[in-house]
């Protein structure tokens, strides 16, 4: 014979698990305003391959990290980097300090060129500006933008980022 708890565990099986999978059904599928024609492609926001966690090594170590969350048409995030850096020559990296700082994402915006990025030191109160550009499906280059270099420091070249694996996938959600 069943006890009563294994036949309420049951009735909540049959009852709540179906309703509970309706709902995410529901929550995931466009508003019916929204629906389209079969056949036809749903238009995906130009902001969402920027989403996720981007990763730059220097001699195999990662030295910069930035996180974009997309919100709606919002993003969200900050930027982790070696607090000082050298460059030679030709503006590739040379060295990177073992200091590190993260700022705060205070805005990214869309434009012709890429990805506008403007973070702020948090100790400063300093804002410094970067442009993203994707150069592939998972890969993109970081450059610093209108930022004062000591004299005689030649102007840094791009920085390659790649987007960490277990981003690819939550990029499709900010649409």
């Amino acid at each position: 014979m069943l006890s009563w708890a294994s036949v309420m565990r049951r009735l909540i099986l049959l009852i709540v698990v179906p309703l509970l999978c309706a709902g995410t059904q529901v929550a995931q599928s466009p508003a019916s305003s929204n629906q389209s024609t079969p056949g036809a492609s749903v238009k995906k926001s130009p902001l969402v391959p920027y989403a996720g966690n981007w990763v730059g090594t220097f001699d195999g170590k990662p030295w910069v990290l930035l996180n974009l969350s997309l919100l709606g048409d919002q993003f969200s995030g900050s930027l982790y980097h070696s607090r000082h850096i050298t460059v030679n020559d030709n503006g590739d990296l040379k060295t990177i300090s073992e200091d590190s700082i993260t700022e705060p994402l205070i805005e990214g915006k869309l434009n012709p060129d890429g990805l506008l990025l403007t973070v702020k030191d948090p100790e400063t109160q300093e804002s410094s500006r970067y442009l993203m550009k994707l150069t592939g499906e998972n890969t993109a280059d970081l450059k610093m933008i209108g930022m004062a270099m000591p004299p005689g420091m030649p102007k840094p070249k791009p920085w390659k980022l790649i987007k960490a694996a277990n981003t690819a996938a939550k990029q499709s959600q900010g649409r």
